[in-house]
């Protein structure tokens, strides 16, 4: 049985203590990340969800301050903390059982409200530091963290990524978004019964108890004057610490592009890494000047919020960091914040006695909430802001591509856009230039203000509105899927167990829902047309005022030819493994520069290798020279690939086609950030270092069909936003094709009047795949018109750290006002001079 208010106490009680706030972590999550993506459902516009999570904290600025002082003021036979905290961790769980069952956005927020409500009762901080004495709470909050770490990385590793799974028990659909909920309200179970049959609360006979509440109760007390001034450093604390919230899962997941999976497994490897690190720094925790030390830690924490937010904007050029960037920064933000974690919370209550710590937990409660209010909504309205003012507007987009390639700089472009004359697509009212946003743009994110492609947008408030309409029809569309699709397992449930009457009712409501559903998505389908149609008119004004500097269709293929090929079969002992036949290629490439491909092919009898290259030379001399090369490859990459002795070479001639095509993009990835280089140099240990060419060999690999082409090679070209395509083409290669007559008159022209009509037909077909495959890669194939839409707002979450920055300055300006007032004798450490008196 843990006891409270010992002057020591043993190490087991420590980490009781801080079981429940492991399971919180967890808990908190589910409030957190969890909701937000059941959220996202429902509602997108980020300054709407970041209200909507901002509500609890607008009730919370009531009920948790007046818990929080009630628990000063009354006493039970279970003592003054758990009775409330009892209660608390009740609502918790029944909240949280509900909460994934909820089936629209009205009745999920108000379980979410009910969910914070409860949470608002907790006095589990309270308790805890009752249980533990000043000199220890150094070490119990590193404890704490060690334990809600290990919860978070349970929670992001293994939980986060089942949210969109979908599971079956006895016939009816169980989502993991149920699951997860579920499992944060058995933990908060568990914790329950440890709380009510472990711990006892000392009665502390606290001069208040027995005070009934009133308002001018409740301001004296908070406002005590050992108390306010703790405020100052709490309102200080809870600026600094101002981040993006809820909105940094929509950087990693929408603006970055990383899945769920990924942000989960990023933020758990980060966890695994503080598992190590919480242990190392909890020995200093108690050894240090808390205040100082506390001075310093959030100083270098801001420090470190600016260099990411740098590294991330000026030194990336598609301002997109890898994983590994992102741990980096991460872990040292980490290290930076368990340090002042495992300070602050114990200097706080160095200046709180125990009989005021409840009081003192209403007027924090109530300046955090306040705090919290401002800079949650804060952070969103500051993002929406900055989109307003800087980012592409919300309306009808065209990309295009502009001779010149990288000469066309935004200015030169902005200026023939403004010069000329724009009418609105919905209405044909005349629309002034400054309308039109236009951004050099490519797939893989690169911000410039030069290049070859253009993304121009109009904005048009008519057309967001109608894009807003089809959403929110989007959202009525995906309930009633949903709801249909539980209606047709309850049916076939019911048809099993033979119940016509409910089998009827099922049907009835199914085909009701269904007739609902085809509504709804014609009007969709209507707002979806009209939308197109927009966006072609915007697309037509665009080539009128650009026709002179448009690409023209046909001249992104630079070059294109025919030649002979050699196919030369070679008989294996064993079948090849893939990765082993990619490293040999590799290898070939580098001692045989007109190789083409290497490819396995299963005979009927045995194995063998096709190596395919340009050659007209004698046959059985270059048979024998690529045999020779190819074991040489094989001996140097250390791979094992057993050609047959005394077996007779089969070489077939082919047509091999040969073209050069411009990108958007470059081809090669030329820029290395440095945390990559210093990632590269620990890879090239072990050779795994990825390659400048790597999008180009993904791309050839993508392109092979045993069906088709199955003899691929992709180098770069001859201009640095370009690639060379070598394929060798098969008779029975394909040859329908869909390209332009512009195209087709071009590839006709370079492969000359000599090349058959098949062979042109079989280049057109393959570079068509190209095009499309092309995509995969964050490549894109220069044309007149890439696209051409309905484009809505684009938010940039990362501009959120300007104001995690101004927000950081005022709370260590406020620190600092802090430690003067301390340094005149105006503020006291009264809970350790009351440890150290009793």
């Amino acid at each position: 049985m843990i006891i409270t208010c010992k002057k020591q106490i043993p190490l087991r009680w420590i980490f009781f203590s801080i079981l429940p706030w492991a399971s919180f972590a967890y808990t908190w999550a589910m409030g957190g990340t969890t909701f937000l993506f059941s959220l996202k459902k429902f509602l997108e516009n980020p300054a709407a969800v970041t209200f909507i999570l901002s509500l609890p904290t607008l009730i919370s600025l009531f009920t948790g301050p007046y818990f929080s002082f009630l628990s000063d003021r009354i006493w039970t036979r279970y003592g003054r903390r758990k009775p409330l905290l009892i209660l608390s961790f009740t609502g918790v769980m029944l909240s949280l059982a509900a909460m994934p069952w909820m089936p629209n956005f009205w009745t999920l927020v108000a379980v979410y409200l009910l969910y914070c409500f409860f949470g608002d009762l907790n006095t589990m901080e309270l308790l805890k530091q009752e249980i533990v004495p000043p000199h220890e709470r150094g070490r119990a909050t590193g404890a704490m963290l060690w334990c809600t770490n290990l919860a978070g990385i349970f929670f992001n590793f293994v939980a986060l990524g089942r949210f969109d799974d979908v599971s079956f028990y006895a016939g009816f659909p169980i989502a993991g978004e149920c699951i997860l909920y579920l499992s944060a309200s058995l933990l908060i179970s568990v914790m329950l019964l440890l709380v009510m049959l472990g711990i006892k609360e000392i009665d502390q006979h606290s001069p208040v108890r027995g005070q009934h509440f009133s308002l001018r109760n409740f301001a004296v007390a908070i406002t005590d004057r050992e108390l306010w001034p703790v405020y100052l450093l709490i309102f200080g604390s809870a600026v600094l610490n101002a981040g993006l919230g809820p909105l940094a899962n929509l950087l990693y997941t929408e603006q970055w592009g990383y899945s769920k999976q990924e942000m989960g497994i990023n933020i758990a490897v980060g966890g695994v890494i503080n598992i190590f690190l919480i242990g190392a720094l909890t020995v200093f925790a108690d050894k240090l000047n808390r205040m100082r030390a506390y001075q310093t830690l959030i100083c270098l924490s801001l420090g470190l919020n600016v260099a990411y937010f740098s590294y991330v904007t000026f030194v990336l050029p598609d301002q997109r960091p890898s994983l590994v960037e992102i741990i980096l920064f991460g872990e040292l933000s980490s290290v930076v914040g368990l340090l002042t974690s495992m300070i602050y919370y114990p200097l706080v209550y160095d200046y709180i006695r125990r009989n005021k710590m409840g009081t003192y937990a209403a007027g924090a409660g109530l300046v955090m909430r306040l705090t919290g209010l401002m800079t949650l909504n804060g952070v969103g309205l500051f993002i929406w802001a900055y989109a307003t003012l800087f980012q592409p507007p919300a309306g009808e987009m065209v990309r295009v591509v502009l001779k010149g390639g990288d000469a066309n700089t935004q200015a030169h472009v902005q200026s023939l856009l403004h010069a000329a004359s724009w009418s609105n697509p919905t209405t044909g009212a005349p629309a002034t230039s400054t309308l039109i946003d236009a951004r050099a743009w490519q797939s893989d994110g690169t911000v410039s203000s030069f290049g070859r492609a253009w993304e121009i947008r109009l904005r048009n408030p008519q057309s967001a509105e109608l894009a807003k309409t089809k959403e929110e029809l989007n959202k009525e569309i995906s309930l009633l899927q949903s709801q249909s699709k539980i209606l047709t397992d309850r049916l076939a449930v019911a048809e099993i167990h033979t119940d016509a009457k409910c089998s009827a009712s099922l049907k009835q409501e199914l085909l009701e829902k269904q007739k609902c559903t085809e509504s709804l998505s014609q009007q969709t389908t209507q707002i979806q047309e009209t939308l197109n149609q927009q966006a072609r008119k915007f697309e037509a004004q665009v080539q009128r005022v650009l026709s002179a500097q448009l690409l023209t269709d046909g001249d992104q293929i630079l070059r294109a030819s025919t030649h002979s090929a050699a196919i030369v079969e070679y008989a294996l002992t064993a079948p090849p493994k893939g990765k082993e036949l990619e490293k040999i290629l590799e290898k070939l490439r580098q001692l045989e520069p007109d190789v083409i491909d290497l490819r396995p092919l299963k005979k009927e009898t045995d194995y063998a290798v096709e190596l395919s290259l340009l050659s007209t030379s004698n046959e059985n001399a270059l048979a024998e020279k690529l045999k020779s090369s190819l074991q040489r490859a094989a001996s140097e990459t250390g791979t094992h690939l057993k050609l047959k002795t005394n077996h007779p070479f089969q070489i077939t001639r082919l047509p091999a086609l040969q073209f050069d095509v411009l990108t958007v993009e470059p081809a090669v990835t030329d820029y290395i950030s440095p945390v990559t280089r210093g990632v590269n140099v620990i890879l090239n240990v072990f050779d795994a270092a990825p390659r400048p060419d790597r999008k180009l060999t993904a791309l050839a690999r993508s392109l092979r069909a045993p069906s088709d082409v199955n003899h691929v090679k992709i180098t770069p070209g001859p201009e640095k936003k370009s690639f060379t395509v070598q394929a060798v083409l098969p008779p029975h290669a394909s040859t329908d094709f869909t390209a332009s007559t512009l195209i087709s008159e071009r590839m006709r022209q370079l492969l000359g009047s000599t090349t058959s009509p098949q062979i042109v037909s079989q280049a057109l077909h393959f570079y068509e795949r190209v095009d499309a495959n092309s995509a995969a890669q964050r490549l894109t194939i220069a044309k007149p018109v890439l696209a051409t839409a309905y484009a809505p707002m684009r938010y940039n979450y990362m501009c959120g750290y300007l104001w995690m920055f101004i927000m950081g300055s005022i709370g260590i300006t406020i620190t600092f006002i802090f430690c003067h007032y301390e340094s005149k004798g105006y503020i006291h450490k009264c809970g350790v001079e009351e440890a150290e008196a009793t």
